[in-house]
């Protein structure tokens, strides 16, 4: 495969010639005009940077307001292609990015195909300054390296929370949920708001995902010294017999079978009274809705917690910007990132309800300003408690995953019990990890 992605390389080099009528550039070798960024010398004749966002999100707008606008005013000379597709597929087409936005969560898939860069010596040679950032933020990344490497620069942070719609509440005369609830004292909550009115069924809370309610206990999908799934264990137990008892309430399985109902049920129908869930996608998705007139009447609380994890945030998970191996710009993706990363460019993205990944207050501060919707809501909720520590990766995280998600449907569905769904889960998983590490060897 390198030979073919050698080979595209050359061919994407010679497009750009093509359409640019100039000379491509080799970072400080390139062209005869170059500038001096930060201790570095970067050539500044025109490149085009390949970019592909790796399941994050990054609306269209954000992608020409935070990206392109900007950087047509302080770099000219280099352009964002945005790439779209699967990214094995691209990679396997020889259309390589240049420079990825992914997150920490979905870094294996990315270093299963080689394509993330160390950076730690292109941050010493750029001058970037890493102590202007969280630390949790900087450590969540280095975490993904056995080595301690950098192979990406933080750019947003994401944390949990529980959204609520107000109306729901009112309409049925429950209390709003306040900071610091138990998950316990959410399903009870659930259990006033899961109700049929006016031939509309309501559904008080969609627990969502397993894996972000084991989140605080920061426990690996695989146990790195065995290198089995870590699914039947005390703590997937207990998340799955809670699940059990949303499930079981009355009305909740619906007609067709249905048992997920957020983000849509949340943001769309307004059918869901209650979900926790990070941050930074679920008010990205709100806001569009207020955009649209479509929004539903919403506030936040802190992400709620088992008794034993009490005050603990989700592990830290940030939004990053990844070089990769292949590129034959980095230092011009590079620069990229110093603009992304600047104070001034933060203070424009958090404004716009963007979390920060600066440890400085005063950027923290400004989040949602440019947001009249905004205004009033519990927004303190969202940097109460700390990020818990982020779990050591393997390379099968999504594969175990997803057998941890496909688990609710067994169980809401299937009406399997939660001894039958551990066993098959687990059994599944150690299946798919044997198999995906002898590919490996």
């Amino acid at each position: 495969m390198n030979k073919h992605l050698k080979g595209l390389t050359i061919s994407s080099i010679i497009a750009a010639l093509a359409i640019t009528g100039c000379s491509s550039g080799q970072g400080s070798q390139g062209g005869d005009t170059s500038v001096k960024e930060s201790g570095f010398v970067v050539s500044t004749e025109p490149v085009i940077l390949k970019f592909y966002v790796n399941v994050t999100r990054l609306s269209e707008l954000e992608f020409q307001n935070y990206f392109v606008d900007p950087l047509k005013k302080k770099y000219p000379h280099i352009t964002l292609q945005k790439l779209e597709g699967e990214i094995d597929k691209l990679v396997a087409a020889g259309d390589v990015p240049d420079l990825i936005m992914s997150d920490n969560d979905w870094h294996m898939p990315l270093k299963h195909l080689d394509l993330p860069m160390d950076l730690t010596e292109l941050v010493k040679k750029s001058g970037l300054d890493l102590n202007v950032f969280l630390p949790e933020s900087i450590q969540a990344i280095r975490n993904l390296d056995p080595k301690g490497g950098l192979e990406g620069i933080p750019l947003f942070l994401n944390t949990g929370a529980l959204f609520y719609n107000k109306d729901l509440f009112d309409k049925f005369g429950v209390p709003y949920p306040k900071d610091g609830m138990l998950w316990s004292e959410v399903l009870e909550l659930s259990r006033k708001l899961t109700r049929k009115e006016n031939d509309v069924q309501y559904i008080g809370w969609d627990p969502r995902f397993p894996d972000h309610l084991i989140s605080p206990y920061s426990q690996e999908f695989v146990d790195p010294k065995t290198n089995k799934a870590l699914i039947d264990t005390p703590h997937y137990r207990k998340i799955f017999e809670l699940f059990k008892q949303v499930y079981d309430q009355p009305g909740y399985i619906g007609p067709k079978n249905e048992y997920a109902y957020g983000p849509g049920g949340f943001v769309s129908t307004h059918i869901l009274a209650m979900q926790a869930d990070w941050v930074s996608k679920l008010v990205s998705d709100l806001l569009q809705a207020e955009a649209k007139g479509a929004a539903p009447n919403w506030d936040l609380a802190t992400v709620p917690n088992f008794e034993d994890t009490v005050g603990k945030g989700r592990h830290a998970l940030a939004d990053m910007l990844i070089i990769t191996k292949p590129s034959k710009y980095k230092e011009q993706a590079m620069q990229v990132i110093q603009m992304l990363t600047s104070q001034e460019h933060q203070i424009m993205m958090t404004r716009d309800a963007r979390l920060t990944v600066m440890k400085d207050k005063e950027v923290q501060n400004q989040f949602g300003a440019n947001n009249p919707s905004l205004k009033g809501k519990n927004i303190a909720a969202i940097y109460k408690y700390p990020p818990s520590k982020t779990p050591q990766p393997h390379i099968a995280d999504k594969e175990v995953q997803t057998i941890i998600r496909n688990i609710r449907k067994e169980m809401a569905v299937g009406k399997k019990d939660i001894n039958t769904v551990l066993r098959e889960g687990q059994e599944l998983a150690d299946k798919k990890i044997a198999e995906m590490t002898s590919m490996m060897k």
